[in-house]
């Protein structure tokens, strides 16, 4: 067995595979609108993340740092979209 992370895998989220049927695009009730701009907000925070990953371990810098601001707007925008979800705008948040 190698020690070495695999490269196909870099990020374990243990979360479950995902199986929706709007996965080429939303269906027409805004339960599943919403779910499918979620699902394109997460895939992008961890594209990001991927990519900021990988600007790190070249010593690359400034290309770190400008993913890292991305990535921050990007989960912020997130994180607010989740909230909309959970708490329908009524001022409560998942920040601390």
């Amino acid at each position: 067995m190698s020690s070495h992370p695999d490269k196909n895998h870099p990020f374990e989220t243990g979360l479950p595979a995902l199986s929706t049927p709007e996965r080429g695009g939303p269906s027409s009730s805004p339960d599943a609108a919403a779910m499918y701009e979620l699902q394109r907000a997460a895939e992008s925070v961890l594209q990001l993340a991927t990519q900021t990953h990988a600007a790190v371990a070249r010593s690359d810098t400034a290309g770190a740092q400008v993913l890292r601001a991305s990535l921050e707007k990007q989960l912020t925008w997130t994180t607010r979209l989740i909230d909309e979800m959970l708490f329908g705008g009524t001022g409560q948040t998942t920040m601390h």
